[in-house]
C-alpha cells in the first residue's frame, strides 16, 4: 500500500487552509514565527546566564594596583593571580570588605606585598558565595632563593579541625618539588574568626586583626593568619609555587607570600 510521506500531507493541509481562509492563515502563521522566535530567544538568553555562573572568577571585579618594587624579588608577585581586590566585597556579600592597605607593609613583623586576594574553590564554596573559584593556581613565579617562605593567609567557610585545606607544590631549579600541606586550625582559620566556635591556629601566628559591617554585631573579628615553612633546600633557588585545593568544606585565602 503506497503511503505519502508526512512532509506532503502536511503540506497539502497547509495548502487547503490556504485556500480555506488566506488571511486567517496568514495571522496563525505570523504568531507561530512570533512565538517561535520569542522561545529560542528565551532559550538563548537562559543558556547565556548558565553559561555566567559557571565561569571561574580567576580576576578581580576591580583593578589590582601595580607594585612599589617590581624586581624585588623577595616579595612573591601574586598580582596575576588575584581574584579580589582589596577594595572589593568579599564573595560578594554587602559590607564584607577588609581594611588593608595595598602594597609592601609590615604583618606582624614581616612585610608582605599585599593588593589583593587569591580564594580558592571549595565543596561549598559556590554554595555559600554563587561565585566559582579556581581549584588550583599553578605557576606563581618566584625565581628566588629563601631559607624560609612565610605566608600571609586565611580560609572561609567552616570544617573539622585537621582537614585539609590546601596543597603547596614548591618547585626548584633542579626540577625537584616539595609539598606543604595546610590544615584547618592547625596551619590556617577562617578569616571571621568567633571566639567561642573558631581555634587559633597552633602553627601560625596573628598577622592582622580587623572588623567590617558584615561581622559588627555578629560577634566575629577579622584576623589573619601567618605561616612560616622552613625550606629544606635553601641553596636552591626556588622557581615556582603551585595551590591546589582540597575540595573540603573550607576555601583557602592567600594574601601574600615572601621569600626570608
Amino acid at each position: 500500500m503506497n503511503k505519502k510521506p508526512i512532509e506532503t500531507k502536511n503540506a497539502q493541509c497547509l495548502i487547503s487552509l490556504i485556500h480555506f481562509n488566506p488571511m486567517k492563515t496568514f495571522f496563525l502563521i505570523t504568531v507561530y514565527c512570533f512565538l517561535t522566535f520569542i522561545t529560542y530567544r528565551i532559550d538563548a538568553q537562559q543558556v547565556l546566564a548558565i553559561s555566567d555562573t559557571m565561569k571561574i572568577r580567576t580576576e578581580p571585579l576591580q583593578a589590582i594596583v601595580p607594585r612599589e618594587l617590581p624586581q624585588e624579588k623577595q616579595y612573591v608577585d601574586l598580582g596575576p593571580f588575584y581574584n579580589f581586590s582589596l577594595s572589593e566585597e568579599i564573595h560578594g556579600k554587602p559590607g564584607n570588605t577588609i581594611a588593608l592597605q595595598a602594597g609592601i607593609n609590615y604583618y606582624n613583623g614581616v612585610k608582605f606585598d599585599v593588593r589583593g586576594i587569591l580564594q580558592l574553590a571549595s565543596n561549598v564554596s559556590y554554595e555559600k558565595s554563587h561565585i566559582h573559584y579556581p581549584d588550583k593556581i599553578t605557576g606563581i613565579p618566584v625565581n628566588s632563593y629563601a631559607d624560609s617562605l612565610c605566608f600571609l593567609h586565611s580560609s572561609a567557610w567552616e570544617s573539622e579541625k585537621g582537614r585539609n585545606v590546601v596543597e603547596i607544590y614548591i618547585h626548584y631549579a633542579n626540577s625537584e618539588k616539595r609539598k606543604l600541606t595546610l590544615r584547618n586550625q592547625e596551619d590556617v582559620e577562617d578569616w571571621w574568626f568567633h571566639p567561642e566556635k573558631s581555634i587559633f591556629p597552633t602553627n601560625a601566628e596573628l598577622a592582622w586583626e580587623g572588623s567590617n559591617e558584615r561581622v559588627k554585631g555578629l560577634g566575629h573579628t577579622l584576623k589573619l593568619y601567618r605561616f612560616t615553612w622552613v625550606n629544606p633546600l635553601p641553596n636552591l633557588e626556588i622557581t615556582s609555587i603551585d595551590l591546589v585545593s582540597s575540595m573540603n568544606d573550607t576555601g583557602y585565602m592567600l594574601y601574600g607570600i615572601s621569600c626570608l
